[in-house]
């Protein structure tokens, strides 16, 4: 039986990760799951889709870590305080573990490097980063908004992502130490990214066949 091929793709808001993970998916013939783990996280918690989407990879305060009621004392009264955000962060997680041991996938974001390594999935993780105007014109075009407003935009959502996965994680975001691959979109754009993950896996596989 061959191998799983997981990739799970870490990315700067802007620097185009998403597209590289659709990518490399298509070219591999497996799913990308992005938005589709969304409505999948969705479907299989009971949560609303309104409530996955508003609460995605964002990180949690300490006053969600609290229940504020001394008598909380057992699972079904704690979880009536039990903060949504937790509630959508571990329904995705399971779901992340479900499509993984169904079979080969690219996973964009949510810490799905960090999870399913502790679950002992072998994994490819990359990070996608890219120039500051890059990624402040692509973030501009792609929403129809000014530079000005793409910039905070940009600075807001890398913030969030970079709390939430350093919350949940014990590496940090966008820190070498937590993926096999750094790569730059400005530097070697879409594609040049796509056809350097490829040969990381092409490497990968040669060295695991050598090695048997």
């Amino acid at each position: 039986m061959e191998k799983q091929t997981i990739i799970c793709i870490g990315r700067q808001y802007g620097s185009g990760g998403r597209e590289i993970g659709e990518k490399i998916a298509a070219q591999l013939g497996v799913v990308c799951y992005d938005k589709l783990l969304l409505q999948k996280t969705a479907q299989s918690s009971g949560l609303a889709l309104s409530a996955v989407e508003d609460n995605d990879e964002k990180p949690i305060g300490l006053s969600s870590l609290v229940s504020c009621n001394f008598f909380a004392d057992t699972a079904a009264i704690s979880s009536v305080f039990y903060s949504e955000r937790q509630r959508v962060y571990k329904a995705q997680q399971k779901i992340i573990l479900d499509l993984a041991h169904r079979g080969s996938c690219v996973m964009i974001g949510r810490c799905a490097s960090s999870s399913l390594r502790s679950a002992g999935f072998d994994v490819l993780s990359v990070f996608v980063y890219a120039d500051e105007k890059d990624r402040v014109n692509r973030i501009a075009a792609r929403n129809g908004i000014d530079l000005k407003t793409a910039k905070q935009k940009m600075k807001k959502i890398d913030r969030m992502r970079r709390k939430y996965f350093d919350f949940y994680s014990d590496t940090q975001w966008g820190q070498p130490e937590s993926y096999d691959l750094m790569v730059s979109s400005s530097y070697c754009g879409i594609d040049g990214c796509v056809a350097l993950i490829e040969q990381m896996l092409s490497d990968r596989k040669a060295k695991e066949t050598s090695d048997e």
